[in-house]
This record gives structure tokens, C-alpha cells and sequence, in this order.
């Protein structure tokens, strides 16, 4: 039931983030990554802009992520058979998930890397080029299909 109340759809928001948090195992690691490069941060020279970019990174990563256990839910309710149309729903969910993922090794990359070992932006510029030039190349080349796939 819908509520009115500020407070109870805060307290519906926060059930659902423990929940969430209780039930998904890729979830946990996330926050737990997330907590570490956080906390991390706090003991390297690192500028307000770049942590205002690890922030993004780990709060995106952590969004899409329940974004993906939302639409898998759903799913689920929706229909329990196996459905090609399904189970593409959830392949993308998951893929956003991924691409968030690779943004914030990207991000991670550059922030951290500088901090840590006065490494360049470039090794991140490269990753980040790597990724959007080059997966979708693999991807429609047929490099990522299943290989041996079985006959029912």
C-alpha cells in the first residue's frame, strides 16, 4: 500500500536497500569495493574534483546494481518458465551493471593510479578507449558468443 507519509516512504526506501543488501552477493562486493576505494581516499593526496568522480564511480556502480536486482525481481514475478525475451531483459540489467563497473575501473584507473603511483591519466584514457571502441568490435564480430552450444 502507498503511504503519504514522508517518513514511511523513507523507511519503505531504507527496508528495501537492507533487504537488497541481505539477499545479493554482488551487492556486498560492491559496497564493500566502494568502502575500501572511499576510505582509501582519505589517506591519499587526492583533489575534491577527483573524489567527487570516485563518489560517482562507487554510488553509480552501487545504483545500477540494485537497479539490475529490481529488474530480475520483476522478472521473476513476471514469469518463472524460461523466456528468451527474459532472459535478454536481465542480460542487459546485467550489462548495465558491467559497463558501470568498467566506468569506475576507468575512474579508478586515473584517480587512484595518479595518488598511488604518479601514473598519468593516459593509462585511463587508453582503458576507457579500449572499452567503447573495441567491445562493441568484439562483441559484433561474434567474439563473445558461447562456444559448443548444446542441442536440446
Amino acid at each position: 500500500m502507498a503511504s503519504n507519509n514522508l517518513f514511511d516512504s523513507f523507511r519503505n526506501a531504507v527496508v528495501g536497500l537492507v533487504e537488497a543488501l541481505k539477499r545479493e552477493r554482488n551487492l556486498k562486493v560492491h559496497f564493500l569495493i566502494g568502502t575500501v576505494v572511499l576510505v582509501s581516499s582519505y589517506f591519499l593526496d587526492i583533489s575534491s574534483g577527483e573524489m567527487l568522480w570516485l563518489t560517482f564511480a562507487v554510488f553509480s556502480v552501487i545504483g545500477m546494481e540494485l537497479i539490475n536486482t529490481m529488474v530480475e525481481g520483476m522478472m521473476d514475478v513476471y514469469s518463472e518458465n524460461h523466456d528468451p525475451r527474459i532472459k535478454f531483459v536481465k542480460d542487459v540489467a546485467a550489462g548495465i551493471v558491467l559497463w558501470y563497473s568498467l566506468f569506475a575501473v576507468v575512474v579508478g584507473l586515473i584517480v587512484l593510479g595518479r595518488a598511488l603511483f604518479n601514473w598519468k591519466a593516459d593509462l585511463g584514457r587508453f582503458l576507457a578507449l579500449l572499452y567503447v571502441v573495441f567491445f562493441p568490435i568484439i562483441v559484433l564480430g561474434g567474439g563473445l558468443k558461447r562456444r559448443g552450444k548444446r542441442k536440446d
